[in-house]
């Protein structure tokens, strides 16, 4: 211990001059070392001293108020961190007030490159002084569609996950907890990948890759266009839900053929389920259909228009019926001059129309 009351040598005998002379520089050989810290009466501005018993080595701050601590001379570098780099053992604290453009820490040669604190409990990352990501309590969040990208094997291409320009509300999307490889539309998959995979359908299991020809257990199936051999169901409805009807009421009563022909050549202007018109005779035609009948007890409904002036026939109707097969119709038009429907006889007329219904 060597300090001294102050550095002042006052006029005295040599001896005494002497021993101040020695005091004063004893204090400075030991940087007024004391076991405790210095009175202020003995200090001035930029003052070293040494606390023996803490083996700090602290300066007097320039207001002669305190000391400002350097460092314990008994640890190495007086446990500062040399420019070289080591550990630290305490929290690293970074500028408050630091920005994108001026990051708290960043690189000597590349200021606009680094860490910042953006606000409370949230760190910013910049580059070329422009905020690109930040970290909080949500997570990761990539500023301005800024991408994440997955290089290759040898980082020579990558796959990144973007969003799109505008989000009109924010979404999520939930990983699955499982390991695969994630599909696309244009994604090709192994055969091998799908032994032993299936999906359900309502309750019928199809193996993936396979084909299932039935389909049971759908309560409703909404579709633009279905094509099926056979559908087995109670209803059906239009594009909205509604006009339902039934598969029996579809098959009863809707026409199972119907055409539109010309009389007086058999040409067939439109059909359903028609196969041809035969001529035989004055007024006499048969339709011959695509599919039979079940039986004879199917209905025939029809029209016709007579000529206009052609024959003078003010008349003509379906008249007589020859023949009702199960694959064919057969009937005769007739017509009259007159009104009193007196004289009916066969005639060809231009336009003909017949629908029948029953079961096929």
């Amino acid at each position: 211990m060597a300090d001294v009351a102050n550095y002042t040598i006052e006029n005295n005998s040599g001896a005494n001059v002497r021993i101040d002379l020695n005091s004063v520089f004893a204090a400075i050989q030991s940087l007024n070392s004391k076991n405790t810290d210095l009175a202020t009466s003995q200090c001035v501005a930029g003052m070293p001293f040494l606390n023996t018993t803490t083996n700090i080595l602290k300066i007097r701050n320039s207001t002669n108020g305190g000391f400002t601590e350097i460092g314990n001379i008994d640890t190495a570098n007086l446990g500062l961190l040399p420019a070289g780099g080591g550990t630290m053992t305490g929290a690293l604290l970074g500028h408050d007030g630091s920005t994108a453009a001026a990051p708290a820490f960043s690189f000597d040669t590349d200021t606009d490159l680094g860490l910042f604190r953006k606000q409370a409990n949230i760190m910013g990352f910049s580059s070329a002084g422009t905020e690109q990501m930040i970290f909080d309590a949500n997570g990761i969040t990539l500023r301005s569609q800024n991408e994440i990208r997955f290089g290759d094997s040898d980082s020579s291409h990558y796959i990144a996950i973007k969003p799109p320009a505008t989000v009109t509300a924010n979404k999520t999307i939930t990983l699955p907890s499982e390991t695969g490889t994630l599909l696309t539309t244009a994604s090709t998959i192994n055969t091998s990948q799908l032994s032993g995979a299936s999906v359900t359908i309502g309750s019928t299991s199809v193996a993936l890759g396979g084909t299932a020809t039935t389909l049971t257990g759908i309560s409703e199936l909404t579709v633009t266009t279905l094509n099926a051999t056979n559908q087995n169901v109670s209803n059906i409805k239009n594009s909205s839900g509604g006009n339902q009807s039934t598969a029996d009421q579809i098959y009863q009563g809707r026409a199972k053929a119907w055409v539109n022909f010309n009389g007086t050549n058999t040409t067939i202007r439109d059909d359903f389920g028609v196969t041809s018109i035969g001529d035989h005779g004055q007024g006499i035609y048969q339709v011959n259909f695509d599919s039979s009948f079940s039986n004879t007890n199917y209905a025939p409904v029809g029209f016709v228009h007579r000529n206009g002036s052609t024959g003078n026939k003010v008349l003509a109707h379906i008249d007589t019926l020859s023949q009702q097969n199960a694959a064919s119709y057969r009937f005769m038009v007739s017509g009259t001059n007159n009104a009193a429907n007196v004289g009916l006889v066969a005639i060809d007329v231009q336009y003909v129309f017949l629908s029948f219904f029953g079961d096929q």
